[in-house]
C-alpha cells in the first residue's frame, strides 16, 4: 500500500552502545523504509556516538543532563522543513534500546490510515531480553492529558 508520508525518525541515545547495533539495523531493515533518520545523542560516555557515526549518521551532540524531550525537540530544529504539497511529514521517535519489527514501521502509518482522526500512534512494547513479555499493548491519551495504558 502507497502511502503520500515522509518519515523522520529520530533516533535518541545515551549510554546505549548495548542496545545500538540492534536498534540501528532494526530501524534500517523497516519494510516501509524512513525518510530520514536523525540521531542525538545525549552526553554518552560509551561508545554510543562512534556507533551512530559508524552507521553512517549525522549525529547531534548534546549535554548529558539533557532530558527525551530536549533531545527531539533538537532534533526538529534541526531538521530542514519539507516542501511539498503530497507529502505529510510522521515523526517517528525512538530510544536507543527500541528494536522494531520488520514491520512495525508500516503497522503505525496503516493505524494512522485507518483512523485519520488519530493524532499519534504507538506500537506493542515487548521486553529487550525477553520479547514474550509485554510492557504496554497500547495507550490512549484523555482529554486532561492523563495517560492510559
Amino acid at each position: 500500500m502507497a502511502d503520500n508520508f515522509f518519515i523522520t525518525a529520530i533516533l535518541v541515545a545515551h549510554d546505549g552502545a548495548t542496545w545500538l547495533p540492534e536498534s540501528i539495523a532494526a530501524i534500517s531493515a523497516q519494510t516501509r523504509p524512513v525518510d530520514r533518520l536523525i540521531a542525538v545523542d545525549t552526553g554518552s560516555i560509551d561508545n554510543s556516538v562512534k556507533m551512530l557515526t559508524g552507521a553512517g549518521l549525522t549525529v547531534i551532540k548534546t549535554d548529558r543532563d539533557a532530558g527525551f524531550g530536549d533531545a527531539i525537540a533538537l532534533a526538529l530544529g534541526s531538521a530542514k522543513k519539507i516542501k511539498s504539497e503530497e507529502q505529510e511529514e510522521l515523526i517517528w521517535i525512538l530510544h536507543d534500546d527500541c528494536a522494531p519489527t520488520r514491520t512495525a514501521l508500516q503497522f503505525l502509518i496503516d493505524g494512522l490510515t485507518d483512523k485519520p482522526q488519530v493524532a499519534f500512534v504507538g506500537p506493542k512494547l515487548r521486553g529487550w531480553y525477553d520479547r514474550k513479555h509485554l510492557l504496554e499493548v497500547g495507550i490512549s491519551i484523555a482529554v486532561n492529558g492523563a495517560r492510559w495504558t
